[in-house]
Formats: C-alpha cells, sequence, structure tokens
C-alpha cells in the first residue's frame, strides 16, 4: 500500500511527517474535481492540528477550493481520551456545535458513549443529528459501532442563550456559508469529514486516447475508467447486484482457457492497475472462441476492460465479467533530458532476496532511453554480467559497466587496539571511562553522565562520576535504558564543565583513555571540545578489539557478556560509573594475560603483539567497485571469489586490506547510507575523520532523501527532519570539495519503475524485515526526474552530479568483456598423453592386443576430437577424482550424456560403454560384436561361453553414438556430471586442491559464488 509521503513526493518535505506516514487506501474526488479526499489508514491518532495544517497546504499547492484526509485508525486506538480530537474534526461540518461539548464529561460502558453536557444545549445538538453523526465517525474512524446519548443536569438552555450562541456560530463562518439556499423538502442531513460526500467518485486513471484502442472483444470503451481499489471497494454496497466499470489495467499473469459441460469455453486471466487486482472471466462460444485473439491478453498486455463487477461464488473472489476489452499501448516514461546520465548503482534480480527486475530489463530501459552505459552492481556477486553482455551486445554506442556492491570490512582500522605508538608501560596510570548519553550522535546529542576509573601499577586506585546537564530533554527510551531521568540532570553541571572535571581527574597532559567502543565515546568528548574551543590531547585504547584479540572463542564481544564470560559478576549496565568499573576489571583481565602470554612490555606494542582480529568479526560496510578496463575484471573477479570462499559469513566479505592490493584497474565509490563514509557523517565524525575516509574512494556518492527515509523512522539514526537529510548530502559535497574528491548521484535501483515496488516488499516480507510497507522508492529515475530530487542543491550542483560527474565516471571506463570469446580450458602437462595411455590399456585389457577394429575406430575417433579441442585435461580431472574416491571405497555415480563417451568409459569415469551389443570374453580377451540393430543393449544378449576357452563372457555395450556427447563436431565443452558420496566430498575437494592447486580448482569451475561460465572460462586467464 502507498504511503502519503510516497504519493505526495514532491510536497511531502513541507508536511507534518505525522500525516505523511498514513497509507493511501483510495482518492475521491467531486464530479468537477475541486475538492479531493485522501482516505488514509494511520497506526495511531493523528493530532488534528496536523491534519488542517497538511490539508490547506495541499489545497493551496494543488489548487482546490478543499482537500480532506479522511483518517482511518484500527479499532484498539479507539478510546474516549481521543473523542476530543474526533470533536474537532466534527465541528468543521457542524459548526453549531461549537461550545456545548466544553468541560463535558464522557464515559464510555457496554458500546454506550454517555455524554454529560455541562453547559446544556441537548435541543441544538438533536437539530444537527449530532449523536447520529458522532456514531457515524466513529464507526468510520475506527470501525467500532457504539450508540450516543447526553446526560446531566442542564441539558437545556434558554431562547436567548440559543439566539446568542447561533450569532457567535455565524460570526465566525467564513463568507462563502452566507448564501441563500433553495428550501429544503426535508431536514437536511449534514457530512462528517471522515466520510466522502455521496458525490464523491473515485479518482481514476488516465483514459488512453480512442485512437490508441484496439478492439480485442466486444465494442470500443467510451468510457472513463476507475481504479481497481475504488472498483473493488464498491463491490460489497452493491447489495448483491453486479454494476458496470471501465478499468485500465495491465495482465499479471498467464491466461488460461477451459471447456465448459455447456460447450462454451471459459478464458481467465488476473489484471491490476497497481491499486488492486482483480479476476477476470470471458465466457465465449466456439465460434468467438476460434476468432478470439489469446495473444492480445498475454501477460504484459495492456487493456480496457468494460464490464460488470460482482463477487464470484465459485471464485469466491470479485470478478469483472467483460463486455468490452481493448488493448492499448500505454505512455512510457522517456528521458527526453538533452544530456542524460548514467546510472552507477544498480541491482538486478542477481540481488538475493532483494531486487527483483532482470539485467536485460534495465539495460534495454537505459538505451531505450537514449543513455551511453549502465552499471550492473549486484551485492556481492557477479551473476547478471552474462545476461547484461548478451543484451547490450547488439549495440555499439551502449557498454555495461561491470561492478559490484561489496560488503566491505575495514580490517585495517578496526584492527588497531591503541591508536598510537605510546612507549608507556602497563604499569602506568590509564583511565577507564565511560559515558551516557541522550541518543547515538555525537553532533546532535549531548552527554548525560560521565564514569571513570583511575588504575595505576595494574590496580584500582580512584574514581570519578558525574551527572551532566544536556540542556535538552532526555528521550523516554534513554531515561528507560539508563535510569537517568530529567530531575537527575536538571542541576548538573554543564557539559564544559562537566569534562573539565573528568580531565582535571585524569591529571596527565595526555593520559590513555581506555573504552569499549572507544571511536564512540571519544567522539563526544571530541565534540564538547569543539563546541568550547577545548584542546587535551590523549591516547586511546579500544578494549573492544582488545576482546576480540585475546577472546576469539566468543561470539559477541558486549560488555555484559565479556563480564559473564570472565566471571566478573553482574552489575547495572548502561550507567556510566558501573560499566567503568566492570571495564576495568575486564581491562586488568585481559592486559594480565597480554602481559603474561605476549611479553607485552609497551602499550604500543598492542598492535603488533596481538594476533589479528577475524574479520569475519568486524562491521562491514558497503562500497562500490567498478571495472574500467580488462585488469579491472580480473581483480573484480579475484576480490569477488576471495570473499565467497575465504571471507564468507553471513555474507561474502571483502577485506580493505585485498581492495587496496587489488586497486588496479578498479573504481571504488563510497556506496548508499550503509557505507563507512556515509555512516561516519550520521555518526558527526569530525571533518578530519571524514577527509581520511574520503580519500580511500575515487568519487563519493549522494542519493535522493526518499532513499534514506527509514532513517526518519528509526530511534538509531539521529536525523529527525528531511532536512537532516539533505544536509547529509551537503557534508558529503562539502567533503568532496575539500579533498577534490567527485561526487555523483544515484538511484541505488533495486526495480524498474516505482510501481514495482510491491514487488520487493514481498521479496523483503519473507525475509523478516519490519518496515517493508514503508518501501524506499528505489526504481531508475530518469535524467529531470534526478535533477528534481536534487534541486535543493541548485540548477548548477545539481546537474554536476547528476549529469556531468557520472558521465565523467562514465568516460574513465572502456568497453570490457566480463566473459571473453573462447573456453579457456585449463591446461595440465601430459593430460592428453595421459589419457590416452590409460584408456588404451584399459580398452586392451578387455578387448586384446592389437584392440578389435571397431573398438579401435571408435576409441582413435574420440580421442583425437577430444585432444584437438582441449578437452582432455578435463577428462583427467574427473579421471583422478574418481579413481581417488574409489581408492577410499567410496564409488562414484555419473549421469548425463557423459554415458556416450568410450573414452569416459575406459577412463573410468562413466560405467557405460556405448559400443555396440558385444560379448567379452575376460580370459582369452575374445570379442563379439552385433552390429546387425537387432539388439538394442548388451544386456538384452543371451548368455554364451567363448567360442575359444569356453569361459562365460560379459554382455555389454548399448550402442550410444559419440556424438550425443560432443556433438557432430566434437567442439561441445564435455558436461561430465559426477555423484560424490556426501561423506567424502569434502576429502574430494581437498585432494583436488592438492593435486591441482588453487588456480587448477578455480579453472575446473569449483567456485563458489561466481557464475560457472565465468569461474569455467575466465579464471584460467588471469590466475
Amino acid at each position: 500500500m502507498q504511503t502519503l509521503r510516497e504519493f505526495l513526493r514532491e510536497y511531502a518535505a513541507k508536511l507534518p511527517p505525522a500525516v505523511m506516514n498514513g497509507r493511501l487506501r483510495r482518492v475521491l474526488a467531486n464530479p468537477a474535481h475541486t475538492r479531493l479526499y485522501l482516505e488514509t489508514e494511520y497506526d495511531s491518532p493523528v493530532p488534528f492540528a496536523d491534519l488542517t495544517d497538511a490539508e490547506s497546504e495541499l489545497a493551496v499547492r494543488l489548487k482546490l477550493q478543499a482537500l480532506r484526509i479522511l483518517c482511518r485508525y484500527p479499532a484498539e486506538q479507539f478510546s474516549i481520551e481521543n473523542l476530543p480530537e474526533l470533536f474537532l474534526s466534527l465541528r468543521r461540518d457542524l459548526p453549531m456545535i461549537n461550545g456545548f461539548l466544553e468541560d463535558a464529561a464522557l464515559a464510555l460502558n457496554d458500546g454506550v458513549l454517555t455524554i454529560t453536557l455541562a453547559h446544556g444545549g441537548a435541543e441544538i445538538l438533536e437539530e444537527t443529528h449530532f449523536r447520529t453523526e458522532l456514531a457515524r465517525a466513529v464507526q468510520a474512524v475506527y470501525g467500532v459501532q457504539i450508540s450516543v446519548q447526553f446526560a446531566g443536569d442542564h441539558l437545556h438552555i434558554s431562547e436567548d442563550e440559543h439566539t446568542q450562541m447561533q450569532e457567535a456560530v455565524i460570526a465566525e463562518m467564513p463568507e462563502d456559508h452566507f448564501r441563500i439556499p433553495e428550501p429544503p423538502q426535508a431536514p437536511p442531513t449534514p457530512q462528517f469529514s471522515a466520510l466522502p460526500p455521496d458525490d464523491a467518485v473515485p479518482v481514476t486513471p488516465d483514459r488512453p486516447d480512442k485512437e490508441s484502442l484496439n478492439i480485442v472483444y466486444g465494442r470500443l470503451v467510451k468510457e472513463k475508467p476507475v481504479s481497481v481499489a475504488a472498483v473493488v471497494s464498491q463491490v460489497g454496497q452493491i447489495d448483491g447486484n453486479a454494476k458496470k466499470y471501465a478499468i485500465a489495467v495491465e495482465v499479471f499473469g498467464k491466461p488460461e482457457t477451459r471447456t465448459l459441460k455447456n460447450g462454451k469455453n471459459l478464458v481467465t486471466f488476473p489484471v491490476t492497475d497497481y491499486t488492486g487486482s482483480v479476476l477476470v472471466k470471458l465466457f465465449l462460444d466456439e465460434q468467438k472462441f476460434a476468432d478470439f485473439d489469446m495473444k492480445a491478453i498475454g501477460k504484459g498486455a495492456n487493456l480496457m476492460i468494460y464490464g460488470s463487477v460482482a463477487y464470484d461464488d465459485w471464485d469466491h473472489d470479485i470478478v469483472i465479467k467483460p463486455a468490452a476489452i481493448n488493448s492499448y499501448t500505454p505512455d512510457r516514461r522517456t528521458d527526453d533530458a538533452p544530456v542524460k546520465r548514467v546510472e552507477l548503482h544498480l541491482h538486478t534480480n542477481m540481488s538475493a532476496m532483494d531486487a527483483v527486475t532482470s539485467a536485460e530489463a534495465l539495460v534495454c530501459r537505459a538505451h531505450d532511453w537514449g543513455h551511453r552505459a549502465i552499471a550492473i552492481t549486484d551485492h556481492g556477486v557477479v551473476q547478471a554480467f552474462p545476461e547484461a553482455m548478451n543484451t547490450a551486445a547488439k549495440w555499439k554506442d551502449f557498454r555495461i559497466i561491470y561492478g559490484c556492491e561489496a560488503y566491505v570490512v575495514n580490517d585495517l582500522d578496526e584492527q588497531h587496539v591503541i591508536d598510537c605508538d605510546d612507549p608507556r608501560s602497563p604499569q602506568e596510570e590509564v583511565i577507564v571511562f565511560d559515558v551516557e548519553t541522550t541518543g547515538l550522535s555525537p553532533k546532535n546529542d549531548r552527554l548525560t553522565e560521565i564514569g571513570a576509573v583511575k588504575i595505576r601499577g595494574m590496580r584500582v586506585i580512584d574514581s570519578f562520576d558525574t551527572f551532566v546537564n544536556p540542556e535538552r530533554p532526555i528521550p523516554q527510551k534513554i531515561q528507560e535504558l539508563t535510569h537517568i531521568t530529567q530531575d537527575m540532570v536538571d542541576n548538573a553541571p554543564s557539559e564544559k564543565e562537566a569534562v573539565e572535571q573528568f580531565l582535571a581527574f585524569c591529571g596527565s597532559e595526555n593520559p590513555v583513555l581506555i573504552a569499549h567502543n572507544a571511536n564512540f565515546d571519544t567522539s563526544f568528548i571530541r565534540q564538547v571540545f569543539a563546541r568550547h574551543q577545548m584542546q587535551h590531547p590523549f591516547v586511546t585504547i579500544d578494549t573492544v578489539v582488545m576482546s576480540r584479540a585475546v577472546l576469539p572463542e566468543l561470539g559477541r564481544h558486549k560488555l555484559d557478556a565479556i563480564a559473564k564470560h570472565l566471571k566478573l559478576g553482574k552489575f547495572e549496565h548502561h550507567r556510566a560509573a558501573d560499566d567503568a568499573f566492570m571495564l576495568a576489571k575486564i581491562y586488568l583481565k585481559l592486559m594480565e594475560r597480554i602481559v603474561k602470554e605476549r611479553n607485552l612490555t609497551r602499550l604500543g606494542e598492542l598492535n603488533t603483539v596481538l594476533p589479528p582480529v577475524d574479520p569475519r568479526k568486524l562491521r562491514s560496510y558497503h562500497q562500490i567497485i567498478l571495472a574500467k578496463n580488462q585488469t579491472g575484471i580480473k581483480n573484480l573477479y579475484r576480490l569477488v571469489s576471495y570473499s565467497q570462499i575465504d571471507h564468507f559469513y553471513k555474507k561474502p566479505l571483502m577485506l580493505k586490506s585485498e581492495l587496496l592490493q587489488h586497486h588496479e584497474g578498479l573504481i571504488y565509490g563510497s556506496a548508499c547510507e550503509a557505507g563507512e563514509f556515509f555512516s561516519a557523517i550520521v555518526d558527526g565524525k569530525p571533518d578530519e575523520e571524514l577527509c581520511r575516509l574520503a580519500k580511500f574512494y575515487d568519487y563519493l556518492e549522494i542519493q535522493p532523501i526518499a532513499n534514506n527515509m527509514f532513517m526518519l523512522r528509526s530511534d538509531k539514526f539521529p536525523a529527525e527532519t528531511e532536512e537532516d537529510l539533505r544536509n547529509y548530502n551537503r557534508k558529503v559535497l562539502e567533503i568532496g570539495d575539500r579533498c577534490g574528491i567527485p561526487v555523483v548521484a544515484t538511484c541505488d535501483v533495486h526495480f524498474m519503475d516505482e510501481k514495482d515496488g510491491i514487488y520487493r516488499q514481498i521479496l523483503q516480507s519473507g525475509s523478516g524485515f519490519s518496515d517493508t510497507e514503508d518501501q524506499a522508492p528505489l526504481f531508475l529515475r530518469t535524467t529531470d526526474e534526478m535533477l528534481e530530487e536534487f534541486d535543493y542543491l541548485g540548477e548548477a550542483r545539481a546537474y554536476e552530479v547528476v549529469v556531468t560527474n557520472t558521465n565523467a565516471i562514465a568516460d574513465k571506463i572502456d568497453r570490457c568483456h566480463a566473459i571473453p570469446k573462447g573456453t579457456f580450458t585449463p591446461s595440465i602437462p601430459g593430460a592428453e598423453e595421459d589419457l590416452i595411455r590409460i584408456t588404451t590399456e584399459k580398452a586392451k585389457s578387455i578387448y586384446g592386443d592389437p584392440l578389435p577394429e571397431i573398438v579401435q575406430k571408435r576409441l582413435d575417433r574420440e580421442l583425437d576430437s577430444i585432444c584437438r579441442h582441449g578437452f582432455s585435461v578435463l577428462y583427467m580431472i574427473a579421471q583422478k577424482l574418481v579413481a581417488n574416491s574409489e581408492k577410499h571405497g567410496y564409488l562414484v555415480g555419473s549421469r548425463g550424456s557423459v554415458g556416450s563417451s568410450f573414452v569416459a568409459s575406459m577412463a573410468g569415469i562413466s560405467e557405460v560403454n556405448p559400443l555396440m551389443p558385444h560379448y567379452a570374453c575376460p580370459k582369452c580377451l575374445y570379442s563379439e560384436f552385433i552390429t546387425d540393430g537387432s539388439v538394442g543393449s548388451g544386456f538384452d544378449l543371451p548368455p554364451k561361453a567363448c567360442p575359444k576357452c569356453g569361459t562365460d563372457m560379459k554382455r555389454d555395450g548399448h550402442d550410444i553414438p559419440f556424438e550425443t556427447f560432443l556433438g557432430f563436431d566434437g567442439d561441445k565443452a564435455p558436461d561430465i556430471d559426477q555423484n560424490f558420496s556426501s561423506e567424502y566430498q569434502s576429502e574430494s575437494h581437498r585432494y583436488t586442491e592438492e593435486l591441482f592447486g588453487r588456480a587448477n580448482v578455480f579453472k575446473a569451475g569449483t567456485i563458489s559464488g561466481v557464475q560457472d561460465k565465468i569461474a569455467y572460462g575466465y579464471v584460467k586467464h588471469w590466475l
């Protein structure tokens, strides 16, 4: 279901967030389309003031007389506490109720709402049908049925009071209320704002031009279409009688046909307009069915259908039975910009359980729009390359940029326990500290507590603790987590005073500060320095990294988990003083072990004496990698292979050290909000740190703020408004300018068109994501759409990041081939000679020496073809693997067309003998072949004794042509399928690597995460 923010995307920035988070159910309008009604679902009631602000703003922007947001809430949200907001909304349509409900007491018992009026006025409220309208409003808004009654000592008011109240209400009315209505035949029924007026109709999709309609069935559809959602919502109000509608839809399933008992043919197919879906049922007699064009209603067809809609008892669903079906070509989005952008961040359906569109479709769309190139950057894999390459092969003016969005582990920075080579010994003074804060952002949040412990001579000698006045409210969730309430900090020192006291406790001019996840704690201290022009150098030790190195057996290295593992007792987690004391115990335990086992003499040696941390336990970040030439393609395949084989942990991880080692031919981009650089901006890291991180990349990336709206819904991020999201992008530009690094704007494409987001929503729902309904608009945008997304940067700057810089990156990239022409079969010295020797010796051991002519000819023909095309090494790989498995007592089963190869049979790869049916004596090696075709398989031959020695002969041969396996010219790449015992498979892989070396394992196609074609056809080219 589309959110109001997505529906009103271009206006959403200036509207209350609480209103924009609603889910749009349907859109209605009056016949003149001067008043619009948005029926919207919310999880909890929205303040009336926010609603009116949004309605007024939208009415002005959309140039409407009025706009109403018809709120719908869950039934469990209904309570008498929410009724005053409902009264405010009701008063807009019933102005006469103004004042009568003030100070009224409300009671709800067994579905009866009792309103005790404090100031009388029941008669006037009855005249306005207030009780009925309030009950209707509760039913419409909350789906709850109630009845309303009045109570109180002052139900009545005097005639003078009545007149005075009427005059007061009239005085507040706008001028357009003063008109002389025609005398009504009956008392008018007011219309509550939660319900659309009776003359409101569903807002309809644009009707295709009549000239573009082609009659498929019936007549030309002249009626104006309405949305499927509106049609479906009306079915329950038709009282069982079908009503006719026109709908403009797309067929999303394969049509099915069935012949009924009465001789008619039933054609059914599902259609959608992406507001809802409905089943089409068409009944045709034999002649009409013969003339009916089934191709016109195939999957993907766009149709205008006019027919009756009703609930179908047979299908137990709502169906439309057409009176007319027209096909048409819908308007397609086009990129009409004179100079087009280039998309550098795009996912295909090879990004598992994340993206939904094929590489072919995305490449074709970019080419149709006139784009000169497009990047393929799937998550951790390169499996879409062949499809993209083959799709673009027919165009000379378009090229594929081959890339990947990698999961990168910063094994360079996050391996450091201490941030400098400090000469002090472990016996000297250090400070273990912890902070509590109002949130996670050092820049936007503030300190609430500092706790510290002083250690000297490996013993605790002093402690420090102070609350800090954050000079802002502490969020309720933080209060519940830390148990630090507002009254505890109101009279505490300011942040400047508290930090000065902390530094005085530290004593040293350059203290060693020890913290758990030290970057977080020290970043808040540094932000206080920056805000108050303070300076005080310090050295940092991070106990998280220390724990990972010393306690690799732990899966989690949170403070409480380490304390439990080391049996240090319980403590009140998330209080600075208690955390600092516990961390001091942990530090002493770990340091004692390091000094004893690693002979540590200086703190600066912590980075060298400790074993490296398993990179799989470090945090991973997203990063874009683009190949700019064939060398880059090779390095990209290397990195992907290493990530899949050496560093796979939940995801294929790439090490930053390996990225530096294999940078040649590659372009590195900073990626999305999950990238290390963007994450540092969100975390409020200082500019010096941002510049250091930025210099690793060849370009920096920004995306539409709608991609990051999830930050505003989560308490894990400091962003509170859409302007905060824009400021993140502005910060990227600022750092890019400061460091001389270009900034590009990308879509982070996960699907083709905005409507396709529903498919990704389904995928993510199945993966357990909780916010799938708030789907980010990760669709492929045109140049003008992207320029509009970044108009807040100014026209010139938006053009630079959207068009100029993306094309500049594309200019650096050569036309590359993901898979070069040719097979690039692996090579093992002596493979041909070994294969000829093994097969010839085996054949002679069965059929004698010299070989019978029929055997010799078949063997020679196969060996000639296999050796000439370079396939002998593949036979030898399979032969050695099978021989090794059987040597250890595990049989290997072969399957597929390899059974037609006599060489495979003689090499021991296959158990099937493809020669003509024959007898073979195991003793004297006499053989006899049946060549007249009278027998299909040697297994069907009758038993027979050898005419030379009298031994029972073996019966074999199945008369299978060799061409079945390698084709008429013998040039087909062999496909040898073998089933190894599950108990022996790991040993088989080990033996393969031992026998051929890692490179040849890759060459043989036994590579994980890279498509077999790439592994088989190209890895040998670079290893």
